[in-house]
């Protein structure tokens, strides 16, 4: 067999060669997951975008009390930490939302996920590949650098290490916001067919949230509405009251319940 014989072989690679996929062989409920994988981190770390995302997210982040401090509208004994946190978690929710926005739209608009899907290669693979893959990104350029960032500029300001542990705890909650929207968007890109639904929803429980909780304290309970205020509080070593606790515990297991549910009706979706 050639593929001079076989002219459907030639078109096949080359549209896996324009999505960054190789052949793979194989089957099961992960089969073709390396590959995605591979595929998906490469959007994120193996274009040109990766430069422009390094400049923005600390731009944004810590550009911005930055700025303010050399304006002297913050007071030099405030630590940046206290912005970081807060800036982490809005900025990187309406963020996490755009970019993940178009992640199983744009696949089944385009063809490329029955295409995908006719090859060697498992449903749940593909969705799990793009929630991983944008889990990492996530953490590498919206927590991890900034992070290190606000770290230097606290020490500048204050002439004073952070306690890394607590720190890193804090973090943890920020990308625990982070993880929650994405699942979120993941979920909704599996159900609905177009960004009108997708984008109104996850923007809706976002701000919904935040106007409806402080009129209705119990919403807290349930939506990771002050994420930006616990995960701070964590980094300060300081004891959370019972609602902040059962809404980080919400918040993980609201996110491992889209992840399932997307799973589940991806893995029964006709294309």
């Amino acid at each position: 067999m050639t593929v001079q014989t076989h002219p459907h072989v030639s078109r096949d690679l080359r549209l896996a060669a324009r999505q960054g996929l190789l052949p793979a062989r194989g089957s099961g409920w992960l089969g073709g997951f390396s590959n995605m994988l591979a595929k998906e981190l490469g959007e994120w770390f193996r274009t040109r975008r990766w430069w422009g995302r390094i400049l923005i997210w600390p731009a944004l982040i810590n550009g911005v009390p930055g700025l303010l401090r050399a304006l002297k509208q913050i007071p030099p004994e405030i630590p940046d930490m206290l912005y970081y946190f807060q800036i982490a978690v809005i900025a990187g929710t309406i963020g996490m939302i755009i970019l993940a926005q178009d992640e199983i739209i744009q696949e089944k608009q385009s063809g490329t996920a029955s295409w995908i899907l006719s090859k060697p290669a498992a449903r749940l693979a593909f969705v799990l590949s793009k929630l991983l893959s944008d889990s990492i990104g996530a953490l590498v350029f919206i927590v991890v650098l900034p992070g290190l960032i606000t770290m230097v500029q606290t020490y500048l300001t204050t002439h004073q290490l952070m306690p890394l542990l607590p720190f890193l705890a804090g973090a943890g909650v920020v990308m625990l916001a982070l993880i929650f929207y994405l699942s979120l968007v993941i979920l909704l890109g599996v159900l609905f067919e177009s960004r009108g639904p997708v984008l109104a929803i996850a923007f809706g429980v976002m701000i919904g949230g935040m106007f409806s909780a402080a009129s209705l304290p119990q919403v807290g309970y349930v939506l990771p509405v002050g994420m930006d205020k616990i995960s701070l509080m964590v980094a300060l070593g300081q004891p959370l009251p019972a609602a902040d606790v059962s809404q980080v515990i919400s918040a993980a297991v609201l996110s491992l319940v889209f992840t399932l549910v997307a799973l589940w009706r991806f893995q029964h979706k006709e294309f």
